[in-house]
């Protein structure tokens, strides 16, 4: 059994970097074409909003309206979390979307979740409405980062080609052996 490390690719590998790395570069070009930590705020709200009428702190009424409004605005949350990251282009309706659910949890919802889960919704919301793409960038496709890789990739060249600079261009220096200070 080989271990493979970062640094030492394997003997097949001939340079191509580790596959838990390529994850980590083809997950940071998908995160920077979507509002990320919008939707990431959103599904948090909405798990907390969830969850919050299950939590034992204080007596909390779960049943009625809050119980049925705490399954339905955080499975809503989630789904508006998920749609900002997987579809968007419809970032602005699901951040007020997600801004009008995280205020009516206020009333409905033990105070929004305590109001953790009303900020995380109105927080995220506004990121997520805020958030435009940068002008002119696209993600690149997985076949465009691998032909950048492959030509990229450092050339071998000889070992003996380094030639040391010609010293008569160099300007003389006396040595004196102590350092002297210009005011001496």
């Amino acid at each position: 059994m080989t271990t493979q490390t970062f640094e030492s690719p394997a003997a097949g590998d001939s340079g191509r970097e580790p596959a838990a790395l390529r994850l980590l570069h083809s997950f940071r070009h998908w995160r920077k074409g979507r509002p990320f930590p919008g939707g990431l705020l959103i599904t948090l709200a909405g798990v907390e909003l969830w969850l919050a009428p299950l939590s034992s702190i204080g007596v909390m009424i779960h049943e009625g309206v809050a119980g049925f409004s705490s399954v339905f605005i955080g499975l809503l949350l989630v789904m508006f979390g998920a749609a900002i990251w997987f579809a968007p282009a419809y970032r602005f309706f699901a951040g007020v979307a997600s801004i009008m659910l995280g205020l009516i949890a206020l009333p409905t919802v033990n105070l929004g979740g305590f109001f953790i889960g009303t900020l995380l919704a109105l927080i995220g919301g506004a990121l997520s409405a805020a958030w435009i793409p940068r002008p002119g960038w696209e993600a690149p496709t997985r076949r465009q980062r691998r032909t950048d890789v492959a030509e990229a990739a450092p050339h071998e060249e000889p070992e003996n080609e380094f030639t040391e600079a010609p010293t008569s261009d160099l300007p003389e220096v006396e040595e004196t052996g102590a350092h002297q200070h210009p005011e001496d």
